[in-house]
This record gives structure tokens, C-alpha cells and sequence, in this order.
């Protein structure tokens, strides 16, 4: 099991991002470093994304290979969609998903086949 670390000054400050862009989605990808099943998240990987009404596209040919996960917002629960899981390969080992109204209360963190992961922040 694979247990998933995440800055708290990070975390706030995606989870605002996320409410400037309700209703819309925010999205980004996660960058850091892993130790044995430890996954720290510390740092923010911008790449070009398109933005839609209900979504978020990435071009798979941009993102970088030492990407960890992503991060994005979801207007209601934090659960993964039939869409997240299946781009969730393309974007590293962790995905951490914020339900409105985007308090740390309403994140989760899943491993690319979708399980929930148990997370901290530090």
C-alpha cells in the first residue's frame, strides 16, 4: 500500500485555484519525489491544457516523466469518473480529486485503478 504525502501550503493553495475556477474545472499535474511506498507531493507541474464547460483536456505528449499524479476539481463528490480513470495512467501513480466546496475535507487520493489511498498533510 502506498501511502501519499502532501504539503499543506500546496493543498491550499489548490484548492483555491480550484474555487477560482468553479464552476469549471481546475486541473494540474503533481510533482515531487517518492521514497520506498512513501509519495511525497510537493510541487505544482504546469502543462498546456484546454479548458471545456465540464472538463479538462491535457495533450498525453506534454506531460513529463517524472510527473507523480494530478490534481483536479470536481464540482460535486470527489470520486472519479468513468473519464478519470481512464486518463489516470497518463498522469502518474496518484490522483487527488477535490469535491466542492474544495475544503480539505472534501479531497481524496486514488491510485491510478481508482482505489483510495490513504494521504496526510504535513
Amino acid at each position: 500500500m502506498v501511502s501519499v504525502i502532501i504539503e499543506k501550503t500546496l493543498l491550499i493553495s489548490l484548492l483555491e485555484s480550484a474555487r477560482r475556477k468553479y464552476p469549471a474545472e481546475f486541473f494540474c499535474l503533481l510533482g515531487g519525489r517518492e521514497k520506498r511506498k512513501v509519495i511525497y507531493i510537493t510541487e505544482v507541474i504546469y502543462v498546456p491544457w484546454k479548458e471545456g464547460e465540464t472538463h479538462a483536456t491535457v495533450d498525453i505528449n506534454v506531460i513529463p516523466k517524472d510527473v507523480l499524479g494530478s490534481f483536479h476539481s470536481h464540482p460535486g463528490p470527489p470520486e472519479p469518473s468513468p473519464e478519470d480513470l481512464r486518463s489516470f495512467p497518463w498522469f502518474g501513480k496518484v490522483h487527488v480529486i477535490a469535491g466542492y466546496p474544495f475544503t480539505p475535507e472534501n479531497v481524496r487520493v486514488y491510485d491510478t485503478d481508482g482505489n483510495e489511498l490513504e494521504f496526510f498533510v504535513v
